[in-house]
């Protein structure tokens, strides 16, 4: 009976130290991609501004020229989508709430960058590597979040300006329906790998 005690408490012990390790490695993987995802953030903010200044640098009207709306675009609307999650990472690093804000942010930079690129095909490629990124979390709630955005975003893109997200300037209604179901597709598979890993 003593000996049935001791090891209960022994097989207890070693479960609590297990959960404390587990967290505390945890822990650490979620402020370092905090960190990796900072770091992405300005290279896609940075991005945005090279495309743009490559592709409408200058909006002309007659012989007048201006700095196009996209150059200002990529400035300030990009400034404000990083500066959000930035101010998370370094005051909340590791935080459930720092990891949902990342993820809808480097989508809206994926959708900025789709915006900029005219609706190219090839620019949506961004965002399954996107989420393969954020899969680093090992949480797959965050891809919830990530998927969320990208599916309103093409929604209400495509509805309200179709040109912006597909490319063209009418698409069927139901289009974002498909590209949303990519995403899910991408998700399932990230999903299992997340759970494989942990």
């Amino acid at each position: 009976m003593t000996e049935t005690l001791k090891e209960s408490s022994i097989d207890q012990w070693l479960l609590e130290r297990t959960r404390v390790l587990f967290d505390a490695q945890q822990d650490e993987n979620f402020r370092s991609s905090d960190r990796l995802f900072a770091g992405l953030m300005l290279f896609q903010w940075f991005a945005c501004i090279i495309t743009a200044l490559l592709i409408s640098p200058r909006a002309w009207e007659g012989t007048q020229s201006s700095v196009h709306l996209h150059v200002w675009a990529a400035w300030v609307l990009g400034g404000l989508i990083v500066v959000l999650p930035l101010a998370l990472v370094m005051a909340f690093p590791g935080r459930a709430i720092t990891r949902h804000v990342i993820a809808a942010a480097l989508m809206l930079m994926a959708a900025l960058m789709i915006h900029l690129a005219g609706g190219r095909l090839e620019a949506h490629f961004q965002i399954f590597g996107v989420l393969a990124f954020l899969s680093f979390y090992r949480d797959w709630r965050v891809l919830v979040t990530a998927s969320l955005v990208v599916a309103l975003d093409h929604g209400l893109r495509g509805l309200l300006w179709p040109q912006s997200v597909y490319g063209v300037a009418t698409i069927e209604p139901w289009r974002w329906v498909e590209h949303t179901a990519w995403v899910l597709f991408i998700d399932i598979f990230l999903t299992i790998s997340i759970r494989n890993s942990l």
